[in-house]
């Protein structure tokens, strides 16, 4: 069974301040749970926000599998090998009038790249990769989901991620101890 996971405004914020849009713009995405050999997970972060990620990002082709291994290359610098699906989130973002749909992809570090392959946007935005361990992980990302839930989140699409993102995670983990 497929993990699907629906997301809206009102699932986010205690208060959502965006009226339901008459219509969204649809956008795929694509997100990666990277597991590298030494046990270690893959996160970005950026000094803007400085909370915790998966890696991924807007698909540029219909090729998901493609985009989430330049996606890896480009924000972690590793080449990444997929083991499987691990599903998808639809969100319903209503200030931007934005459905996203995302797929997550489990991934498993082959090799360690060189050079900076950040877009402009991520070297401007200061985004860096980040490597914990399973249980620092998971301790991020449960204080992350209390900000959100406390209201202390600034930034409305860094809100959804985070919730979007711990889940993600959470499946991950639950299907590998399966």
């Amino acid at each position: 069974m497929d993990f699907h996971l629906v997301l809206a405004d009102k699932d986010i914020f205690k208060n959502p301040e965006y009226p339901i849009p008459s219509s969204y713009e649809k956008r795929k995405t694509v997100k990666a749970v990277v597991m590298h050999h030494e046990e270690k997970f893959g996160f970005v972060t950026s000094p803007i926000h400085g909370f915790i990620l998966l890696s991924g990002g807007g698909a540029e082709t219909e090729d998901l599998e493609a985009e989430i291994i330049r996606e890896c290359a480009e924000e972690l610098l590793v080449e990444v090998s997929i083991i499987g699906k691990i599903g998808t989130a639809t969100e319903y973002r209503n200030r931007d009038a934005k459905e996203y749909e995302t797929v997550c992809f489990a991934t498993r570090v082959e090799k360690e790249l060189t050079g900076d392959r950040r877009t402009e946007e991520e070297k401007k935005k200061g985004l860096r990769p980040v490597w914990q361990s399973e249980d620092h992980a998971l301790r991020i990302f449960s204080e992350q989901r209390e900000k959100v839930e406390r209201g202390e989140v600034g930034f409305y699409n860094t809100a959804f991620n985070i919730i979007r993102d711990e889940r993600f995670f959470l499946e991950y983990l639950k299907r590998r101890s399966l």
